[in-house]
């Protein structure tokens, strides 16, 4: 059966929500402050089915370093509603992103250890839904991926994508089945709330399974563009993550260029030239860090 989305309407009265807010609109979900049986809570409901499994991604990690969800079906889910007003980036504003990208990788070893290989029965119908990370590396994986790199007028760059398609190549062909996880995929300074004083958790996962390494990239390409491209912060990141989640700097470097240059893939379809320079930038530090 196709999916499709379901409705704002429909959703308050099946689970006799109270709006608590105005109602946000993305271009992936429609998300609406409400409480429910008196709890601060959100209603998400997803415009794509990408989304919908996100959420239900969530429900199976059951509040293990993420938002809890109180309620949900296919087609919307009502999750708990951080109330400490924070999300990582205040870290980074204030001084410490070291302290950030502490709590970064402390929430994913939750995340990842939350659904034992192989997946309980309640969770695996989720887990066959979702990606793998050679789907999700489909764009750079493409022939003419490093063609694209060419519309940054810099052949540097595109040699740089080239380079990136054949590193992530190599390391989706010797992943080994002990370093495959479920991932967020999307985890980093924006994405990670703090629902009360010192209680930070994951919101807004992609859902992807595959090398553990991979969910600990996104972050040395935020919160913004000046932090992500210092030298100096970046050698000290790579440290602390490498330590904290126990992979050796070789591997982590190596995903972070892979994932650099898929990302600057998805800039360069979508006409972000600018992201997609920012994003080449953070891969070459990766690369000077491996010589």
């Amino acid at each position: 059966m196709t999916w499709r989305p379901g409705g704002i309407d429909a959703a308050v009265e099946q689970w006799r929500l109270v709006p608590d807010g105005e109602l946000i609109v993305t271009p992936s979900s429609r998300l609406l402050p409400v409480t429910h049986h008196g709890r601060p809570a959100m209603l998400k409901v997803p415009l794509v089915h990408e989304e919908a499994l996100g959420g239900q991604l969530l429900a199976a990690w059951d509040g293990a370093g993420c938002a809890a969800v109180f309620a949900g079906d296919d087609h919307a889910i009502v999750l708990e509603r951080a109330t400490g007003g924070r999300d990582l980036a205040s870290l980074t504003r204030a001084g410490d992103d070291l302290g950030a990208v502490a709590i970064l990788c402390s929430v994913l070893d939750t995340l990842h250890a939350a659904i034992p290989t192989p997946a309980p029965t309640d969770a695996g119908d989720v887990i066959a839904e979702l990606p793998t990370l050679r789907r999700w590396f489909r764009e750079l994986l493409a022939d003419d991926a490093s063609a694209l790199g060419t519309l940054l007028g810099d052949p540097a760059s595109a040699a740089f994508l080239e380079r990136g398609r054949e590193l992530a190549g190599r390391l989706l062909d010797t992943t080994m089945p002990a370093d495959v996880v479920v991932l967020h995929g999307d985890l980093h300074h924006l994405n990670v709330l703090e629902f009360a004083p010192g209680d930070w958790r994951a919101i807004d996962p992609k859902g992807i399974v595959g090398h553990r390494a991979f969910d600990a990239t996104a972050l040395f390409s935020n919160p913004d563009p000046a932090t992500a491209r210092n030298p100096r912060l970046f050698a000290e990141r790579v440290g602390l993550v490498s330590r904290s989640l126990g992979l050796s700097r070789t591997e982590l470097l190596e995903w972070v260029v892979a994932r650099s240059a898929l990302s600057a893939v998805w800039s360069l379809q979508d006409g972000l030239l600018d992201d997609a320079r920012a994003t080449v930038e953070v891969g070459r530090l990766a690369e000077d860090g491996l010589r």
